[in-house]
């Protein structure tokens, strides 16, 4: 008669190989997508460089525009008060 750890012992065998199977085939997963995430992470700091140099120029731009809307004001106000203090020329006169 057959004892009972004759025909456990290899049913563990068998799974202690299969754990063995797994593990091996996990570190593998593990380290593509460890690749894969360094890489990705080395594209988003590349996009994060292009953006960050995309967001000063278009603060620049702003600025640029709010001091030319600002120049503009300023010269429309001289425009103006110089109109009101020339004389009215009358036709055939210079």
């Amino acid at each position: 008669m057959p004892e009972p750890t004759d025909a456990v012992l290899p049913i563990l065998r068998r799974i202690q190989g299969d754990v063995a199977q797994a593990r091996r085939e996990l570190g593998r997963k593990i380290d593509k997508n460890s690749e894969t995430l360094a890489y990705h992470t080395e594209r988003l700091e590349s996009i994060e460089g292009y953006l960050t140099y995309e967001l000063g120029l278009n603060t620049r731009a702003r600025a640029d525009i709010q001091a030319i809307q600002a120049e503009k004001k300023t010269m429309k106000k001289r425009l103006t008060a110089l109109e009101r203090s020339s004389p009215k020329r009358r036709p055939g006169r210079k």
